[in-house]
């Protein structure tokens, strides 16, 4: 086994994060089998330095691993304690629950906030009957039966559950991302079994804020939606008066095209 790579502060860095405990053992195989210096963090996850982590994506790529994503890794003073609580980190899994697994399959870097990872995760069962129950203990939670789609925050952290899917935008890093996925399945499972004794409620009702939409926006106030502002135009949004796509930035810089990505999620999770 090849030795961790130092994590040097003054040089750059990317974690390069894996679905699954199998597929991060075997990506970390092919790169001690070819001697590709990394820092371990976890089954679940390697660091690589900034300038090969590309072609190591490309190579495992080719050699059939699976990867959900990469992003910068930002040099921290508690470095230590965080590849700590990184290699200590378990997946749950439980074959008797209803959601057994979620499985994170794409990670990013937030564009509004670099310092900060969105992702995607699949769910091993379908929830759809499960989020107007979720609606009714979830406090502040937004449901969409159309969709069908519930979104709620946490903290900074903004969530949708969908059917079959979960989106969590600004996790502050993939330790925070695995565990608010463990989260959100724990959250499933407990409300499907006591489900009987919980009043689903069907009401469909916004509770994401203009502010929260208008930190996705590009904040130029460049007044081709015909609002002055881009925060009024996240409030006409919210309202029903405005639509997505008159954000002209939005569509046409490909600068935004991650928050373009994340503010149509939101659109159609909220029904707006």
């Amino acid at each position: 086994m090849l030795e961790d790579i130092a994590i040097e502060k003054d040089k750059n860095y990317e974690i390069i994060v894996f679905p699954n405990q199998d597929e991060g053992l075997k990506a970390q195989r092919t790169l001690v089998t070819k001697s590709i210096g990394f820092k371990h963090i976890s089954t679940l996850a390697v660091v690589v330095p900034e300038e090969k982590s590309r072609g190591i994506c490309s190579m495992l790529f080719d050699e059939g691993a699976l990867i959900s994503g990469h992003y910068d890794f930002f040099y921290r003073d508690y470095e230590e304690d965080y590849f700590r609580k990184a290699q200590a980190y378990k997946p749950s899994q439980n074959d008797s629950e209803f959601l057994k697994l979620i499985t994170l399959c794409y990670v990013a870097p937030c564009i509004a906030d670099e310092r900060k990872i969105r992702l995607i995760g699949y769910l091993s069962a379908d929830i759809s009957e499960i989020l107007p129950y979720l609606n009714a203990t979830i406090k502040g939670a937004s449901y969409n039966k159309n969709t069908p789609a519930l979104t709620y925050t946490k903290e900074h952290r903004i969530i949708n559950l969908y059917d079959l899917k979960v989106t969590i935008a600004k996790a502050d890093d993939i330790i925070d991302a695995w565990h608010s996925l463990d989260e959100i399945k724990e959250k499933i499972n407990k409300t499907y079994s006591n489900r009987e004794n919980i009043k689903p409620n069907y009401e469909e009702k916004v509770k994401v804020t203009a502010l929260q939409l208008y930190g996705w926006l590009p904040k130029s106030n460049c007044k081709s939606c015909g609002e002055q502002t881009c925060l009024a135009f996240s409030l006409q949004l919210l309202n029903g008066k405005q639509k997505l796509e008159n954000c002209l930035p939005l569509f046409n810089d490909l600068k935004f095209s991650e928050n373009r990505n994340i503010m149509q999620e939101l659109s159609s999770a909220l029904g707006i």
